[in-house]
């Protein structure tokens, strides 16, 4: 008995020390506030608004408030949807309740006709976007085309990354990076190793795209998923407008889409100071509906034209989804297609609908048909698949 104690203790211990090591690697490897992150924070979740440095952007003086016609029985319209295989079917405002809502906001020509909120979030609760924030900054890097700070979409980016220039990234463009088609190499999974897990807790995400990315010169140009676009294209909107992205969204977009709160950009660090431009815009759920309204509007909102039509048009793909595109992706078989990081499903070349999409199910859906905006958050995502069915789900009840 004594020497199998032995044994379990010298294992334990054996595996203690290799822990530390790898811990202790690592953190020479990376650094050890990120290490730290990865032992603290580990899974992401939507109160990491409160673990990491924020920026604000303040709201707009000129605040827009939507009419409302309350459409009380939408909340009882029953939803079907399967899960595991078995369709079932549950009231509206139940099926959001049972499955991870926190904020429900149905605008409907304008009014709102069904606002509500759950799991103990009220209206004034503050919702993470995840990597809707992706779609919001190609909304930026738009109105950086408009008004000329950026040429074109088609510019290499070594021509606002000088420490590009010469180099094989210097034959990737903007318009590479927004639609997730260049060859940087990106790796998921792999716990902190990986750049899931980079692109989110490192500590100085400027220097780790600038510095700590490769080109994989044998990738075609099919879609792949990567975090570290939005954060070169994050680096460009600096370097080009002579501004931080925060200052630049709050003088062109935030402030005058009518909005009621003040919102925030999460940052890598407060040494570093780059915003998390994969994730980090954190705001009320009323005030990304104005995202969606402005999109719904070509472009225009509260009185002003804020983002030319032509970059909206652009930004929103409107060929059928090439399936070889998506394979191996998340993508593969949802009848989607990525634009300038936005969603959209198109039929007979007519645009359906269009969304921005972040972890655990954060939706801000527009139905150009339908003249609706829904705004979904959640802290998870419940037992349902993709949450965008749901939605056109709703709007297809709503104009029944």
């Amino acid at each position: 008995m004594k020497r199998v104690k032995m044994i379990v203790m010298l294992i334990l211990s054996g595996a203690a020390v290799l822990v530390f090591t790898v811990f202790s690697v690592s953190a020479i490897v990376y650094s050890p506030e990120y290490m730290m992150r990865i032992m603290l924070y580990r899974e992401s979740d939507i109160n990491d608004y409160l673990v990491f440095n924020e920026k604000p952007i303040k709201q707009s003086e000129d605040t827009y408030f939507y009419n409302k016609t309350d459409n009380r029985s939408l909340g009882t319209e029953l939803i079907s949807y399967p899960i595991n295989g078995v369709t079932v079917q549950k009231e509206l405002g139940d099926f959001l309740e049972e499955n991870e809502t926190t904020a429900f906001i149905v605008i409907a020509e304008d009014e709102v006709v069904y606002e509500k909120y759950f799991n103990g979030h009220e209206r004034d609760s503050i919702n993470t976007s995840f990597s809707a924030a992706k779609s919001i900054v190609s909304l930026l890097i738009g109105i950086a085309i408009d008004e000329g700070f950026i040429k074109s979409k088609n510019d290499s980016i070594s021509i606002y990354i000088e420490e590009f220039q010469g180099t094989e990234f210097s034959a990737i463009t903007i318009d590479d990076l927004l639609t997730m088609r260049s060859p940087i190499k990106y790796k998921e999974g792999m716990a902190w190793m990986g750049d899931d897990a980079k692109t989110y807790y490192m500590p100085d995400l400027r220097s780790l795209a600038l510095l700590q990315t490769e080109v994989d010169s044998t990738r075609g140009e099919s879609f792949h998923y990567n975090n570290y676009h939005p954060l070169l294209l994050g680096i460009i909107l600096e370097r080009s407008t002579g501004m931080s992205v925060t200052e630049f969204m709050e003088e062109k977009l935030w402030s005058k889409l009518g909005t009621e709160f003040d919102a925030s950009w999460s940052l890598d660090s407060k040494k570093s100071s780059f915003k998390k431009m994969e994730s980090g815009i954190n705001a009320r759920a009323i005030d990304f509906a104005k995202i969606g309204s402005l999109v719904l509007h070509n472009g225009s909102w509260n009185g002003q034209e804020i983002i030319s039509k032509e970059w909206l048009s652009q930004s929103i793909s409107k060929e059928e989804p090439r399936s070889e595109d998506y394979i191996g992706s998340f993508l593969e078989g949802k009848d989607t297609q990525y634009g300038y990081m936005w969603y959209s499903v198109s039929k007979d070349e007519e645009v359906v609908d269009v969304y921005a999409l972040g972890k655990y199910g954060q939706l801000i859906y527009i139905s150009p048909r339908y003249n609706t905006v829904i705004v979904r958050h959640g802290s998870g995502t419940g037992e349902v698949e993709w949450w965008p069915n749901v939605l056109r789900q709703v709007i297809e009840e709503l104009n029944e």
